[in-house]
Parts: structure tokens; sequence; C-alpha cells
């Protein structure tokens, strides 16, 4: 990645988080329940089998409902672990989603336990971003484990998560490791790419 590249993604990723930093956790929680909602309903995660999700931290959309109601309707639900420099997918268990069955991991983001099936193959893969385009380009936290799973692993369609102010009208910056994204679902609705 050209430094230039490398810096506006920084640049941007620091203003979106300052944006994204001053929402109340009303607010978070509202927009959130609206986002979610709209992947529920969404023909994405009605076909899917099994759907990797992130497990929100700080400011970032709530996942919680995702979590939950695909347990509940019979999917194959996994959760993100760093393992090493690499993010390993793991199924979990059980009839609902007990936020105390999963440990703190890497960079202060909760984690599954080590004991369920890791998953190879994803229906739906919902990961978090900063700032997104209408192309299906995002940036993270620039560490590229999200980047790097889809790269490695067969995903059938990855679905951002993201608040309304995320989606920027221009191109986003992005270097040769970047993987676009399917779709975004915000506030108003989803978009697909």
């Amino acid at each position: 990645m050209s430094s230039s590249t490398a810096a506006e993604k920084n640049r941007i990723r620091k203003m979106m988080l300052e944006r994204r930093n001053r929402i109340s956790a009303t607010e978070i929680y509202e927009r959130s329940r609206l986002i979610q909602l709209h992947v529920l309903n969404s023909r994405q995660f009605l076909n899917s089998g099994t759907v990797g999700v992130y497990f929100p931290k700080g400011t970032e959309v709530r996942t919680e409902e995702i979590i939950q109601k695909g347990i509940e309707i019979g999917k194959k639900v996994a959760l993100p672990r760093i393992e090493s420099d690499e993010m390993e997918f793991y199924q979990l268990y059980g009839k609902s989603f007990q936020e105390d069955n999963l440990i703190m991991g890497k960079f202060g983001i909760k984690e599954p336990i080590k004991i369920g099936k890791q998953i190879n193959k994803m229906d739906l893969l919902i990961v978090p971003g900063i700032a997104f385009d209408n192309q299906g380009s995002r940036i993270g936290y620039g560490e590229g484990y999200f980047d790097r799973y889809i790269i490695r692993t067969k995903v059938s369609f990855s679905l951002g998560l993201g608040y309304k102010f995320q989606l920027v009208s221009c191109n986003l910056p992005q270097s040769s490791l970047d993987q676009k994204i399917g779709g975004l679902s915000i506030e108003t609705g989803m978009l697909v790419f």
C-alpha cells in the first residue's frame, strides 16, 4: 500500500471514529435495531445456513439481535476469534446467545471460547467498518483480519453494518489487499453493490 493511500485511510478513519464516538448509548441502541432489522429481513440472511457475525465493541453497530435470531431459527452462527495473526470463526452452541460464554480477546473484543466447531465456509459474513462507499469498499481498523479471512475462505456474501453517516459519497482509497463487501445495512435500508 502506498504511503499516500495509508495516510488518506488513516485520516478518514480518525475523522469517522471521532464522529461515531460522539453517538450516545441510546442512539447506538435505536439505530442498531433498525440496521439489524434490515439484515434479519434480507434474503441474504433468510437464505443463509451459516452466518459469521462480529461482536460489537464501543460504538460499533450492535449485532446481538442478529446473533440471537440466527440461533433461534437454527442457523449456524459463528463469531470471530483472533489466533496468532489470523481470524477464525467458531460456531456458537445452545438455544440462546449468552454473552457470558464469551471471553475477552485481542484488542479488547469479546470472542467465543475455542470449543465450538471452526467454520471454513460462510453463507453470510457480517463485517464491521469505520467508513463505506457505494462501490462496496470499506475502511476498517487497519489490521486486515476480515480482508484476509474473505480471501482465504469461501464467503458467499459479505455485508457491512454502519450508521448512515459512515456511508461516504466519494470512492474510498483502497490497497490491493482490501476486499469489497457485497452490501451495507444502514438505518434507512440495505444497499447491495
